[in-house]
């Protein structure tokens, strides 16, 4: 045999080898792909409204009145909950951005309250109030 004959059949074979030793080897069957995150479920004992907070998509939402929040409702204030802890990214966003306040924590939710100034601004007695205090 030539010595080009020998050459072309060692190097006919190396690239195939190269690709068989660089490929992945196929899962197992007792293999499982890595499950997807699952969205955060917001516990209705919270009542949450809204479809996001401050804005439509947020993962932030208002929330209303329940056993669970009533205690941290201010008729001056907007009470905010937030999936997760108080320095994972949508609460930090919502304090550092809304001037909110961490007030508590309930369900894996974090609970803000953004203060919106005088929630009596505009009636009679609070214009009475204030002109008196003003003297």
């Amino acid at each position: 045999m030539a010595w080009t004959q020998v050459l072309r059949r060692r190097c006919g074979l190396l690239p195939a080898l190269l690709l068989v030793a660089c490929s992945q080897p196929a899962p197992s069957s007792s293999e499982k792909p890595a499950a997807a995150p699952t969205a955060f479920v917001w516990p209705a004992t919270l009542s949450p409204f809204g479809d996001g907070f401050p804005n439509a998509g947020d993962p932030c939402r208002r929330l209303g009145e329940s056993p669970l929040t009533a205690s941290y409702l201010d008729d001056s204030a907007i009470l905010v909950g937030c999936p997760g802890a108080a320095f994972d990214a949508a609460a930090a966003s919502v304090i550092n951005g809304k001037a909110g306040r961490v007030v508590g924590a309930a369900e894996g939710v974090t609970l803000i309250s953004i203060p919106q100034g005088d929630a009596n601004q505009g009636m009679p007695a609070a214009d009475e109030a204030t002109a008196a205090s003003k003297k």
